[in-house]
C-alpha cells in the first residue's frame, strides 16, 4: 500500500471525513450515523446521513448511494466500526474515499477508546494513535468490469 500518495486536495478532503466523523461522536453522543460525503464537479460539498435501525443498513445504503453515474469528482463514506490490531479489537472510525481519477481508493480507519463519564463531567472519545491506511478498494467512481 506504499503507492499511495495522495493529492493535496484529495488528502484535505478525506482528513475532512474523518474528522467530521470523530467531532460527531467525541462528545460521547453515541455511535456515528454513517455518512457520505461527495464533491460535485462545480466543486461543491455535500454531506448526507442514512439513519436506519441498523447502523450496519445506514453503512450499506451509505455505501451503495455513490456510483460512477453521479460524474462526482470525490466521495467518503464514513462509519463506526471495530478494527484489530495485534489481537485487540478498536473501536474505529472508518472511512473509504476515492476521486475520479484513481482506479483505487482508499480505506482508513482512526482507532478511539471511549472514557467513562467522571462525577460532573461528559462522557468522550479519544483518539488512539495514528490514522492508519488499511486498504485499497476499487473506487466507487470508476466502473469495474465484471
Amino acid at each position: 500500500m506504499s503507492d499511495f500518495s495522495p493529492s493535496k486536495e484529495f488528502s484535505d478532503f478525506f482528513f475532512l471525513a474523518i474528522d467530521h466523523g470523530f467531532d460527531s461522536i467525541e462528545g460521547g453522543g453515541g455511535p456515528l450515523v454513517p455518512f457520505t460525503m461527495v464533491v460535485e464537479p462545480s466543486g461543491k460539498k455535500q454531506l448526507t446521513r442514512f439513519v436506519t435501525n441498523r447502523l450496519e443498513d445506514g453503512v450499506e445504503k451509505a455505501k451503495s448511494s455513490i456510483t460512477p453515474s453521479q460524474g462526482l469528482s470525490m466521495y467518503a463514506i464514513a462509519w463506526d466500526g471495530f478494527v484489530t490490531l495485534e489481537g485487540r479489537k478498536w473501536d474505529a472510525i472508518l472511512v473509504e474515499a476515492g476521486e475520479s481519477s484513481d482506479e483505487f481508493g482508499v480505506l482508513f480507519s482512526q482507532r478511539y477508546v471511549r472514557r467513562r463519564k467522571r462525577f460532573l463531567q461528559k462522557p468522550r472519545c479519544e483518539r488512539v494513535g495514528n490514522l492508519a491506511l488499511i486498504g485499497r478498494p476499487h473506487s466507487r467512481l470508476r466502473a469495474v468490469d465484471a
